[in-house]
């Protein structure tokens, strides 16, 4: 080989010696790389698997404890009431967040309890109007627990109270039939009605309280009789006044006489076995007890009622509203409730359904209470720049969106934008209480962002193992390279340093 040319051959292997080097160099360095990622992969790995997030006691599936992510939704709403809790979030200025649609009733219905409840799709009635009779008692109890409560005695004509009042008959305020529930004076509001009689031939004479029933008025009770029939059987009855004088009488099956004792026997309405040797009946409906109580009859002619004395009576009824006159949330509680009762009664036919469930009615009391005592506030008012940015592309408005999402709540939560409270019925109060103290609530390993983790982690890996793959298998072909140029160039050398030595002798020769 000519000296020339062996020098170009050998600049040539140098430089492929050269490139072969800086492409191992590159190779090694994107090794390097990939182990960088690999070890970034492995720490966001470690990094979920130590995540948590906030979830709240829902229900239990048998003796398993169910949770939901702390959400608005899910902390507020009527499920968690199920544990035995019921949450409401208020603002930095105590003010119970709420939904448009409970704000919207409250406003709408100007603090009205049952109008807010029918919003809402529920009514505190439960009762069955089906039957009248039941029904008209459970009105009349509710209204009497109500007027006993704010101190109105019950057919107190005189301002007396039931404990000072000779002969207290204990009967029910509501009178039926003496109802302006929706017009007259008193329109819109339901009343209650007071009846007495004066002596029709001397005004100055006291007058008397009267009851009223489906049979008419009445300040005593009639008696129950015995008879025998035609047998020597002893039958039981009573005789109203226009049977009197005649050898019949109303006959009671469900009540037995015992002639030995002179005793009457009876179940109330309890199912409780009733022994007197006196029992009076109302007539109208066949109900016993112990209580006298004889009707008053009218005289068509004169117009007058006749007590049993024939004493000749003016009745005079008295319609009073039934306003609220208490002073505090029980004494609101017992008007409401009463006055619902009174408004299905007389709107039985109205073709609004709405439902009855003691749980509901009951969050949205105590939802409703709050309102009233601490104010509200929606998130549009105290969240509207969240609100402007959140789409509602997947169907669900914005404050759905927000109230749903756990993030947001458990951020605001954290900053002291937002306070949790629960309600004690021991207390009949809502209590404070944080995501960190609170039993019902607790921190959990967040299954679904491992998973999510996990899947990252083993795509990331199976990447970089198929790159370092290929990494070593193009640094094996540049080293088997490199050795193949290292001997050729070794080889040049070689010749070359032949070639001078042999041309060195010849000179010198």
């Amino acid at each position: 080989m000519g000296m020339a040319a062996s020098q170009a051959r050998l600049l040539s292997i140098t430089a492929r010696l050269s490139n072969n080097e800086m492409e191992q160099q590159s190779v090694a360095h994107s090794k390097q790389r990939l182990a960088d990622n690999s070890e970034q992969a492995n720490n966001e790995y470690l990094d979920a698997l130590n995540k948590t997030k906030f979830q709240v006691l829902t229900g239990y599936n048998g003796s398993q404890a169910t949770y939901a992510d702390l959400t608005y939704a899910a902390i507020t709403g009527n499920s968690t009431v199920a544990c035995g809790k019921q949450y409401i979030v208020k603002s930095k200025k105590g003010q119970i967040l709420v939904s448009e649609t409970v704000a919207e009733a409250f406003e709408k219905y100007n603090g009205d309890y049952n109008r807010f409840l029918s919003r809402m799709g529920y009514t505190q009635t439960n009762i069955d109007l089906s039957d009248k009779k039941a029904a008209e008692a459970a009105i009349h109890e509710a209204w009497d627990r109500y007027l006993v409560s704010v101190g109105k005695g019950i057919y107190d004509v005189n301002g007396n109270t039931s404990e000072n009042v000779a002969n207290y008959e204990g009967q029910h305020i509501l009178g039926f039939g003496f109802t302006s529930f929706h017009d007259g004076p008193f329109d819109g509001y339901a009343t209650y009605n007071t009846t007495t009689g004066t002596n029709a031939t001397n005004s100055s004479a006291p007058k008397v309280s009267l009851m009223q029933d489906a049979k008419g008025y009445y300040n005593e009770r009639v008696v129950v009789e015995t008879a025998q029939d035609k047998d020597g059987n002893y039958i039981v009855g009573y005789k109203t006044p226009g049977l009197n004088g005649k050898d019949v009488f109303n006959r009671l099956d469900n009540v037995t006489y015992d002639k030995e004792t002179s005793t009457f026997t009876y179940k109330n309405e309890q199912g409780e076995e009733i022994k007197s040797t006196l029992l009076y009946v109302d007539a109208s409906d066949n109900s016993i007890d112990t209580e006298k109580k004889n009707y008053f009859v009218k005289n068509e002619a004169t117009g007058f009622y006749y007590s049993a004395g024939h004493q000749a009576y003016a009745l005079h009824s008295h319609d009073h509203a039934l306003n609220f006159e208490g002073a505090n949330q029980a004494q609101r509680e017992l008007y409401d409730y009463a006055l619902s009762l009174t408004a299905s009664y007389y709107d039985s036919l109205s073709t609004q359904e709405l439902k009855y469930d003691a749980q509901t009615v009951a969050y949205y009391k105590n939802i409703f209470n709050e309102m009233r005592t601490c104010g509200y506030t929606t998130l549009k008012e105290s969240f509207s720049q969240k609100l402007a940015t959140t789409t509602a592309g997947d169907g669900m408005s914005s404050e759905n969106k927000i109230f749903n999402d756990s993030n947001w709540m458990v951020n605001q939560l954290k900053a002291g934008n937002l306070t949790l409270s629960y309600f004690s019925v021991a207390e009949k109060a809502f209590i404070s209480t944080t995501m960190d103290d609170d039993e019902s609530i607790v921190e959990r390993e967040d299954s679904s962002a491992i998973k999510i983790a996990e899947q990252v982690y083993k795509k990331h890996m199976d990447r970089i193992e198929r790159q370092d793959k290929q990494f070593d298998l193009e640094l094996t072909k540049l080293e088997s390279e490199h050795n193949a140029l290292q001997t050729e160039y070794d080889s040049v050398k070689k010749v070359i340093s032949q070639n001078v030595e042999k041309s060195f002798n010849t000179f010198n020769a």
